[in-house]
């Protein structure tokens, strides 16, 4: 289990809790501003709302052969290809800095929000970052949450970088760099003692293309989907509501 607290922006002497991994949340955080992400329970808890969220699960227990494996058929030439091609360099990213930099550079192509920093910068001990890159250019980049007690690594950011949308040949190239990464990652975890590597979600039951898309890449991998919770304790579940509702009114 993964425990982390923040001081509220508003409230300098009051604090947030996010607690990963939990079996079930604690009934003394129910009192403040609490969330528990990828809880093991599926079944309510006093005073905390609970959301549904499933994952995928591929084991790490296996020998190499074993992990690539499960991998899906047409995945695995992809890999092949990604690996064999010249100029493409595994690395681990040491600098926090570079994590947040990176993301941020995806998330503004994607019309996406950037990192929510107080968040991540309490993270970041506990997190291990990749990337493959090409001519000193990282193309793909993945963050993961690791708990070594638990022996779980739990896939939590992602960036895949491009100069131009148009080019197709650089899209595809990203696209095996992004798979070779996951495989990549998954031999790194291995090596360190993880034998549960987490996709990071998955979207059960959406009617979204977009979505569909993203389950259908996190099912080329194999593995296991996996029911899990998220638990949001009531105080913080109203005052999100209550700040959403503020921003409506401002927005007036």
């Amino acid at each position: 289990m993964l425990r982390f607290e923040f001081p509220l922006r508003r409230l300098p002497f009051g604090k947030a809790t996010h607690t990963w991994f939990a079996e079930r949340p604690d009934p003394a955080d129910a009192r403040g501003l609490a969330i528990y992400y990828q809880a093991k329970s599926i079944t309510p808890a006093r005073g905390f709302i609970r959301e549904v969220k499933h994952t995928k699960f591929i084991s790490l227990a296996g020998t190499e052969d074993e992990i690539f494996d499960q991998i899906g058929k047409n995945t695995k030439p992809k890999i092949k290809r990604a690996i064999s091609e010249g100029g493409l360099r595994f690395t681990i990213i040491e600098s926090r800095d570079e994590v947040l930099d990176l993301y941020n550079e995806f998330a503004r192509g994607k019309g996406r929000p950037p990192l929510d920093e107080r968040s991540f910068r309490a993270y970041w001990p506990k997190m291990l970052a990749t990337k493959i890159s090409s001519d000193n250019d990282a193309l793909v980049m993945h963050a993961f949450l690791s708990d070594e007690g638990l022996k779980r690594a739990n896939h939590l950011y992602s960036a895949s970088l491009f100069r131009s949308t148009d080019d197709s040949d650089r899209r595809n190239l990203i696209g095996r760099a992004n798979r070779a990464l996951h495989y990549l990652n998954m031999l790194n975890f291995k090596d360190r003692g993880i034998t549960t590597y987490d996709l990071g979600g998955y979207a059960f039951g959406t009617q979204d293309p977009e979505l569909q898309e993203v389950n259908e890449f996190k099912d080329s991998f194999g593995g296991q989907l996996v029911e899990e919770s998220n638990y949001i304790s009531l105080p913080l579940h109203w005052s999100r509501k209550l700040n959403r509702l503020l921003r409506g009114k401002r927005g007036e």
